[in-house]
């Protein structure tokens, strides 16, 4: 294809490279000449290993080259594939768009006057929503008709010193649309990836790509967190951290990187306390760490308020352990749940598959006995149970309770807190 990347940086200069050695006729604008004017002698604007290589082989075979004028480079291309930056503000957060709204100005004044279409993809890092409400609103408003264009959002996922790796050898191809048909069309870039080509909604793609570089820098923080706290105490931070991501079962794995509802237990709150205690009597400042135990509490209130919102007194809660199949109360976030609930005036009735007042012990039972309306709220009778409450919630990651809420009347308001039954029922 005769492609135009819009967009000398990091990630411009290489997708362009990389797609020109893949045999696509490839044009990268630059508003900079002196970058412009770099390129084109075959030298890199970026220290990347391999890129001066990728560029000079594309200048020899004629089918890679940088300029200035953004309209003529658009003139019977057949897709644009956008790299402009997005900076945000330091203290405010706020995305600036300016960059690419003038790109798509440039795109959509280029398009009223062809009647050939055009594949626009954006990979600039933008907040979800930006694609449809900036971009095709952009188009709509200056009159080009949809038919001469399909739009996407194509994440890019490359890290600075292996970028030329990583876009040949990605593990996902992502294409964010409108519709499934719409995004179909942009395989067309990389048919060789269709085995890991995912068509997805484009506020997904959107949020995905900013999300994986948010999850990046967590880990990098928690880290450096438990760098700081074993150092204070002597202990080699880096063996540490060798160790756990030995386990690939647990640590390092798709395991608890599932949204639901609050964490529980009788271990995970009890080492969290106890990390964070050694770090304040060491006098070690670990902010991530130590707000954990908030955000967590703050997932239970946001249960309480969507709740609440219903209008609704009458209450169902699926699962009362911490986990589905144990009965193991010890700090469940379930539990808090409903006695917030109860707490409120609200009308609570409880089911689990596994609590048995008569089969605790210990910690256990000293939590049903510390929660007097345990007794009273909770039934074995699931279906009566169901039956007679106007809001269901479930809050239990249990398979078993599905049947039961696939079977509910409409009338009957499902509050998932877990995302299980949202995955069945979409």
């Amino acid at each position: 294809m005769k492609l135009v990347i819009v967009g000398l940086g990091y990630v411009g200069a290489v997708t362009g490279s990389v797609l020109a050695d893949l045999g696509h006729d490839v044009t990268i604008v630059e508003k900079n000449g002196a970058k412009v004017e770099k390129f084109n002698k075959g030298l890199s604007p970026i220290s990347e290993p391999g890129l001066e290589e990728l560029i000079r082989k594309g200048m020899q075979r004629k089918n890679l080259l940088a300029s200035q004028d953004l309209s003529v480079a658009l003139q019977d291309c057949d897709m644009v594939i956008v790299n402009v930056g997005t900076p945000t503000n330091k203290q405010t957060g706020q995305v600036d768009l300016s960059a690419l709204e003038n790109v798509v100005e440039t795109i959509g004044d280029s398009l009223l006057l062809t009647t050939k279409s055009l594949l626009l993809a954006i990979s600039s890092t933008v907040p979800p929503g930006t694609t449809e409400n900036v971009v095709r609103m952009k188009m709509a408003k200056k009159g080009v008709d949809e038919s001469l264009f399909k739009l996407a959002f194509i994440p890019e996922f490359l890290r600075e010193a292996t970028a030329i790796s990583d876009f040949i050898y990605p593990t996902r191809f992502i294409i964010g649309s409108r519709n499934v048909l719409e995004g179909e069309a942009f395989k067309v870039l990389r048919p060789e990836l269709s085995e890991i080509s995912y068509v997805v909604k484009t506020e997904t793609a959107e949020m995905l790509k900013t999300v994986e570089n948010s999850w990046h820098a967590t880990k990098v923080t928690f880290a450096n967190e438990i760098g700081r706290i074993s150092n204070s105490i002597n202990i080699d931070a880096n063996e540490v951290m060798e160790l756990l991501i030995k386990d690939t079962k647990q640590n390092v794995s798709s395991l608890y990187m599932r949204p639901g509802f609050a964490f529980g237990g009788s271990c995970l709150p009890k080492d969290l306390r106890s990390l964070n205690q050694i770090a304040q009597r060491m006098g070690v400042s670990v902010p991530m760490l130590d707000g954990v135990f908030r955000s967590n509490m703050n997932h239970i209130e946001t249960a309480v308020e969507e709740i609440q919102a219903t209008g609704r007194k009458n209450i169902a809660v699926l699962g009362l352990a911490f986990k589905a199949g144990t009965d193991d109360l010890r700090e469940s976030p379930i539990v808090a749940l409903v006695e917030r609930l109860v707490g409120k005036g609200y009308k609570v009735g409880v089911h689990d598959f596994d609590v048995r007042k008569e089969n605790l012990y210990g910690a256990n039972l000293k939590t049903w006995n510390e929660f007097e309306h345990l007794a009273e709220i909770l039934t074995h009778d699931l279906a009566e149970l169901t039956m007679r409450s106007d809001v269901v919630v479930l809050a239990q990651h249990n398979r078993n309770y599905l049947s039961v809420l696939k079977n509910l009347s409409g009338e009957k308001k499902i509050i998932d807190l877990t995302g299980l039954y949202r995955g069945v029922s979409s």
